[in-house]
């Protein structure tokens, strides 16, 4: 079994699913740079070519992303980052943001923003966890950004971009894909997107490290840590249970949007307030996605039941409703029960279907 940071093992991670791999044999050559001055992780400009006019953005943001990575590795947590430059008409280089996995919690004394529970943020990854600090996602001219990422996506971060490249985004950069080949290749087919694969020793090195030293932690933050309790499926799946609509009740009492129920007894976990309205529809913010973020890492939301409101007059819980990086996060983490008052639109349903997400949904629907 695998043994985590909290010293339980658990069981071996699923075969089924080969996402996660630490490859010890990746052929690692020297990365050579023919022109131009070489930063401390052994890049220059020359290495983002591809990229243009922007490849003084592609450099800073990568350097931005493998200094957050490294300083995270330091404080015993996940490596993985995210960051966003913009090249302004002048050519000047506007730094935008930079986050990094929220899955550990930061060490206690230290103030750092993206988990003020100190519990981690789950659905905080390195592209996520970066977006989440955009006050306003419609400020940033992501025509003219540079994205960059010290690990390949994952398809909750895959959504992320896909969500950027509707508003314009057209430069990724992938630190690399050696220790998870993730989900690369659709990057690169967003239709005119331009993606920078790097393999980078140093991004390589920080996973390998951190992955052979807490095998769990880095199972877990892919949704690869198989579930032991699905008492909340069953019984949801028991003809005539309460439990389903009790927990819209629940939810709609609270005036929140969306709620996790933890088993065994289906316990609130976390529930929150769509927040896409107040930051230029940041679709980070969605009531899905800070619920799952703020129940916490120590809940394996394979085991949870995860409820989610219609808008108000709604008949149908869609796409725009719901939110596209959300999606992410359910095909990523596979929640045990997605709960919804109204039907789910087809499409979001066959999709959430193929993730293995059961959907329930409840009557009593008020007003």
């Amino acid at each position: 079994g695998l043994r985590g940071r909290r010293g339980r093992v658990l069981p071996t991670v699923q075969r089924h699913r080969p996402l996660l791999y630490v490859n010890e044999q990746a052929d690692l050559p020297a990365m050579p740079c023919p022109g131009g001055p070489v930063c401390e992780f052994g890049l220059c400009e020359s290495d983002f070519e591809a990229l243009g006019s922007f490849a003084a953005a592609g450099l800073r943001a990568t350097e931005l992303v493998l200094a957050r990575a490294a300083d995270a590795l330091v404080k015993g947590r996940i490596p993985i980052s995210g960051a966003v430059v913009v090249r302004t008409p002048k050519g000047e280089l506007v730094e935008v943001t930079v986050g990094q996995n929220g899955r550990i919690p930061p060490p206690s004394g230290h103030d750092e923003e993206e988990d003020a529970g100190g519990i981690g943020y789950p659905t905080d990854h390195g592209e996520t966890g970066a977006l989440r600090q955009i006050q306003d996602a419609s400020a940033p001219d992501w025509a003219n950004a540079v994205f960059a990422t010290s690990l390949s996506p994952c398809i909750m971060c895959f959504r992320s971009i896909e969500w950027l490249w509707s508003l314009g985004l057209r430069r990724v950069v992938i630190a690399e894909s050696k220790s998870f080949g993730g989900t690369a290749d659709r990057v690169a087919a967003l239709d005119g997107m331009v993606l920078v694969r790097l393999c980078n020793r140093r991004a390589v090195g920080m996973m390998r490290r951190f992955a052979r030293t807490f095998p769990w932690d880095w199972a877990a933050d892919i949704g690869e840590v198989p579930p032991a309790d699905l008492g909340l499926l069953r019984q949801l799946r028991t003809e005539g249970s309460a439990l389903g609509p009790q927990f819209i009740a629940q939810l709609r009492a609270s005036g929140k949007g969306a709620a996790v129920f933890k088993p065994p007894d289906g316990r609130v976990a976390a529930m929150a307030s769509d927040d896409r309205h107040s930051s230029g529809g940041n679709e980070v913010r969605s009531a899905a996605m800070q619920a799952m973020g703020l129940a916490g890492s120590a809940v394996n939301l394979r085991e949870a039941a995860f409820a989610v409101l219609a808008l108000p007059g709604a008949e149908v819980l869609d796409m725009q409703a719901f939110g596209r990086v959300s999606l992410g996060a359910c095909e990523l983490f596979r929640p045990a029960a997605l709960l919804t008052d109204v039907p789910v639109e087809a499409g979001l349903g066959s999709l959430l279907k193929a993730a293995g997400v059961e959907v329930f949904v409840c009557a009593g629907r008020s007003g």
